[in-house]
């Protein structure tokens, strides 16, 4: 399985965003397959125009884009709308453009697709600024059954002005990882410090490195989005017993020892982040 959490974080009061964090271990059964795996992604929201045959790009975005539960099911969803989300169409006069409802019953269609084609459940979370209306969400998409087969919940949160934390969770242990949250944040009643607004970032990392379940583990992966892009980070990991040494992982991947700083003439350039602040 696999955790997934995502809110508002306004340690910046006067710029408001969405922190995205997850853990990196994809099991099968009891087994562990990889302690590297993907779970949050960028997924580019694309508009060409219809009326020229060169087809104009007039519109070019990200909003992200999460699952839990079946890998198949999960990757194919992304890839699925990677397709359709790059190659929207509209006219550039009138400005048509998705919203972020539209998105969402897409993923919901292809969830539904996938999830009967591969006979296995997945769970989902779209976040950004919507493309149409500008305004910041998070969206999960949750599988139930019932005698009729199965079917989804789409929830989604856009209150952006709200004083306190409200996570939205998809994957394993959502109770128990919600306790833990709430009882940090009794302790950081203060909402002006940046721990505070990183709390559930805090607290997953504390959950994976202290192997609280065994559904999550590996290390952090963690996404951030602002109106204007989004953005994937590295995560700041100190060198047991060579503290305060350090390095960066990216999905649990040491960007300095395993992936390695060169592409040709560039270097791979994945910002850093320590969650500690």
């Amino acid at each position: 399985m696999t955790a997934i959490l995502s809110w508002f974080n306004k340690e910046n009061k006067s710029s408001p965003y969405i922190m995205t964090v997850g853990d990196t271990m994809i099991s099968g059964g009891e087994a562990t397959l990889t302690l590297e795996g993907a779970k949050i992604m960028e997924l580019p929201v694309k508009c060409k125009d219809f009326t020229t045959p060169i087809q104009e790009l007039y519109f070019c975005s990200s909003i992200g884009f999460a699952y839990s539960g079946s890998t198949l099911v999960g990757f194919n969803v992304y890839c699925a709308l990677q397709t359709i989300f790059s190659n929207l169409g509209g006219l550039k006069l009138h400005n048509h453009l998705p919203d972020y409802i539209s998105l969402a019953k897409k993923a919901e269609e292809l969830l539904a697709i996938y999830s009967k084609a591969v006979r296995s459940i997945s769970e989902l979370m779209l976040f950004g600024y919507c493309p149409k209306l500008k305004v910041p969400f998070i969206t999960t998409i949750k599988p139930y059954h019932t005698k009729e087969g199965l079917k989804f919940e789409i929830i989604t949160d856009t209150n952006v002005s709200n004083s306190n934390i409200n996570v939205s969770i998809i994957g394993d242990k959502k109770e128990d990882i919600l306790n833990l949250i709430n009882a940090e944040l009794l302790e950081r009643a203060n909402g002006n410090s940046v721990n505070y607004w990183r709390t559930p970032a805090l607290v997953l990392k504390k959950i994976v490195e202290e192997n609280y379940f065994t559904t999550i583990g590996g290390n952090l992966q963690l996404a951030t989005i602002t109106p204007h892009k989004y953005e994937t980070y590295s995560i700041v990991d100190f060198i047991k017993g060579k503290e305060p040494e350090g390095t960066m992982k990216y999905r649990n991947i040491d960007v300095f020892e395993d992936m390695g700083r060169k592409v040709g003439d560039c270097w791979v350039s994945i910002n850093g982040i320590q969650i500690e602040n």
